[in-house]
């Protein structure tokens, strides 16, 4: 990051009290300057940094962990079914203007753009990846963030085991991000369309929130606890958004309990076991949002915890019933292992393995379409 100063006073305060610079990250950089604290609040230690020297590298440390909680990407996975086979670089072989195609989706200026232009690079014949970074300007920002920069990707992997399919990974490090994707992924779908690989009926096949009934739904967030390779260990679920279905009768041993409730944000250390979420009987009243379970796992030596959200976050924010199933994952590591690449490329194996169960689980407790019976 430039720039022309270095905070100190009130431009470093603005830094410090945001929620994602946490009084853990303060207290660190303090002990690292030799001062100790009787008291960890943030209403102590601010103050201090406010009136000390800051260096360029404390500001960097400050500054480069509040961009890394900014920028936790978010994985959307699906797979367009194909009726011929056909090479990616037939597909893609024109590059996708993204800067006219972002103007055409605004009645006025964005607050960001793509930078440089970016398109598809492949590795080997199978899979084509387009990455790209966006800029954004936020006027209503303090001065440390009134420009931020966000990363996105398209990856797409082409399977051909039985029927040609294309496996394809989003990922989003904020909304302008999202939007991007599904800017490209139109364009991707138009070009398979005009070319005969894709039928004009047929869509991209993802998870969505209304491909499960209520009990199915819970069923498939709980498959992902019992073991399901070599290298994830099941801990525990911590955290689950949970609604409660009006429509349907609590059932009579909760009934006065459930009857009292619109919605709850149940966070516990071992909740696959309460016996609200595990009794069956139970389960058709209860509609789960989100689930995140805690995972240790041990990839090439390297050995850690894995955070793992599974979430339909339109539901959440606006009781979306077609809402995508959208995944992240937060890793713990020693210290000694914390850098980019490794991070990388360690949530990039889980992600895979996830991937398998997910498509595994999805097909397992979705609904039967009337034409599959």
């Amino acid at each position: 990051m430039n720039k022309d100063i270095l905070p100190q006073g009130d431009y470093i305060r603005q830094l410090l009290v945001k929620s994602n610079v946490t009084s853990s990250n303060i207290n660190s950089l303090m002990r690292q300057k030799g001062v100790f604290l009787g008291h960890n609040e943030k209403n102590n230690s601010v103050p201090l940094l406010m009136k000390s020297i800051t260096s360029p590298r404390d500001y960097e440390v400050l500054y480069e962990t509040q961009k890394d909680k900014e920028e936790s990407v978010k994985y959307k996975t699906s797979s367009i079914k194909c009726k011929s086979d056909f090479d990616f670089t037939d597909v893609l072989n024109e590059n996708i203007d993204l800067h006219s195609l972002i103007l055409d989706q605004h009645t006025y200026k964005p607050n960001y753009k793509i930078i440089g232009s970016p398109s598809f690079y492949y590795e080997g014949e199978n899979l084509a990846i387009f990455e790209y970074r966006i800029e954004r300007e936020n006027l209503l920002g303090d001065w440390t963030n009134n420009r931020t920069y966000h990363n996105g990707a398209i990856t797409l992997k082409k399977i051909s085991e039985t029927d040609i399919q294309i496996s394809v990974q989003q990922d989003s490090t904020s909304k302008e991000t999202f939007e991007v994707n599904k800017i490209i992924m139109n364009c991707l779908k138009e070009r398979l369309y005009q070319k005969s690989i894709i039928k004009s009926g047929d869509d991209i096949i993802t998870v969505k929130f209304n491909d499960f009934d209520n009990t199915k739904r819970v069923q498939f967030f709980y498959s992902f606890m019992p073991e399901f390779n070599i290298y994830l260990e099941f801990k525990s679920v911590t955290d689950i958004d949970l609604y409660l279905d009006e429509s349907i009768e609590s059932h009579e041993d909760v009934k006065m309990f459930l009857d009292e409730i619109d919605n709850l944000k149940v966070n516990g250390k071992d909740l696959q076991n309460h016996r609200l979420l595990t009794n069956i009987d139970y389960l058709p009243k209860l509609i789960f949002g989100s689930i995140r379970l805690k995972y240790k796992f041990n990839f090439g030596g390297i050995e850690g915890n894995a955070l793992v959200n599974l979430v339909f976050p339109d539901y959440l924010k606006s009781k979306d019933e077609s809402s995508d199933l959208q995944i992240s994952i937060d890793l713990i590591l020693n210290r000694q292992d914390r850098n980019h690449r490794t991070e990388n490329i360690i949530r990039k194996k889980l992600l895979e393995l996830i991937e398998k169960k997910k498509v595994e689980s999805y097909e397992k407790f979705k609904k039967i379409a009337p034409s599959d019976n």
